[in-house]
């Protein structure tokens, strides 16, 4: 093939059994010359079984993926499926690499972030430009420290991404690597294209004006124990003034807790009792990203969703043109809050309309920070 080229297939199979799944994904998104392949499944598939059969089927590609908490397809939001994308490109240059999150600060790493960057950057010129995506598990709480990492090593490269999802009930989550499923890593991609992209997120919240103090807490854990000198639980349903609640995944996506940076919002979700591993303290709260002693947090009130959505959207459609593909990762909490508001399918048909690909997971990554209840991503315009 001569001249400059960009060919996506993208693909979903609804399928229930492992093989058939992995069979019709391959069939969809399989090409001549991949450069860059990911898929996203549901937790509902027997794992080892679906890890059989991708290797199998797709030995001489370097496929890349997560488990979910819902799959964003081509066909728009599902839950309990296997989806995917490949792209075969001279624009657009891109290569892998998998880091056990206990050591990610170790020279060794340092170095193989180092090493994947060199790798891309040597297929390029100065009419790329670059970013990194990042699937970082969020239920390790070196999440934070993955993106000091990471940020310091590439520099002023864009940093964007999201934590895989275990499904709606919490279950473990995993990324995929040369042929099996990993707990506890993080899959740096460095991508480098000449189209038109930039990466961005999405919420939907005003800020309220109550306030709170973390007056307790445990940083490495994440778990709060009191929250302005009250028992957590107390202390946060009184904030968002509840007496007493059954304290759901759906409760916490409809009353968040929100940080002010640099005069944006960035939520700092709670996750629900049977997400921890290890257990909590009795009153205590778990959070989904860092959180610290004397943090204060505000309570926030929800936007419109669907407007907000398509606002995004047509802006960058504005600048960078129709969307080639847009790389995603939405918050599970979000999920639950398009239900709420029976605005699913509104949502799904504006992904589908600029070509969204991803998952819902556990957490988002934009730049540095590690955020919740986000729709982060990254969106590429149509080659010039």
């Amino acid at each position: 093939m001569t001249g400059d080229f960009f060919n996506l297939k993208t693909g979903v199979s609804k399928s229930k059994l492992e093989q058939e799944a992995v069979n019709e994904l391959y069939a969809a998104i399989y090409q001549e010359d991949i450069q860059f392949a990911v898929f996203f499944c549901s937790v509902a598939y027997d794992l080892p079984n679906l890890s059989r059969a991708l290797k199998a089927k797709f030995n001489k590609t370097c496929l890349i993926g997560c488990t979910t908490a819902g799959e964003l397809t081509p066909e728009g939001m599902e839950d309990g499926v296997l989806t995917g994308f490949s792209i075969s490109s001279n624009q657009f240059i891109a290569a892998s690499a998998i880091f056990d999150m206990n050591d990610i600060e170790s020279d060794e790493s340092v170095a193989k972030l180092k090493a994947l960057q060199a790798q891309v950057t040597s297929q390029t010129d100065n009419t790329f430009r670059s970013l990194s995506w990042l699937l970082c598990n969020s239920v390790n709480s070196k999440v934070e420290r993955v993106l000091d990492i990471v940020g310091q090593t590439f520099d002023s490269t864009p940093v964007i991404g999201g934590s895989p999802g275990g499904g709606d009930e919490f279950s473990e989550t995993l990324v995929y690597y040369e042929g099996a499923f990993h707990a506890n890593h993080t899959l740096v991609s460095y991508i480098s294209t000449t189209l038109p992209f930039e990466t961005f997120k999405i919420d939907d919240f005003n800020e309220e004006s109550r306030r709170v103090v973390l007056t307790e807490v445990d940083a490495a854990s994440r778990i709060v124990s009191e929250i302005d000198g009250l028992p957590a639980e107390e202390g946060y349903l009184a904030a968002v003034g509840v007496d007493e609640e059954d304290l759901t995944p759906a409760f916490f996506a409809a009353h968040p807790l929100a940080a002010k940076v640099a005069g944006n919002l960035y939520v700092r979700a709670i996750a629900p009792p049977y997400a921890h591993r290890e257990g909590i303290p009795e009153g205590s709260l778990q959070f989904f990203c860092a959180v610290e002693r004397g943090m204060v947090l505000s309570t926030v009130s929800t936007k419109e969703s669907v407007a907000n959505f398509e606002d995004v959207f047509a802006g960058l459609n504005a600048k960078l043109g129709a969307a080639s593909l847009v790389m995603a990762c939405d918050c599970i909490y979000r999920k639950f809050d398009y239900k709420r508001h029976d605005v699913a399918d509104e949502i799904s048909k504006v992904m589908v309309r600029n070509n969204v690909i991803g998952f819902h997971g556990y957490g988002e990554q934009i730049g540095v920070m590690h955020v919740n209840q986000t729709f982060s991503g990254v969106y590429f315009g149509v080659m010039s």
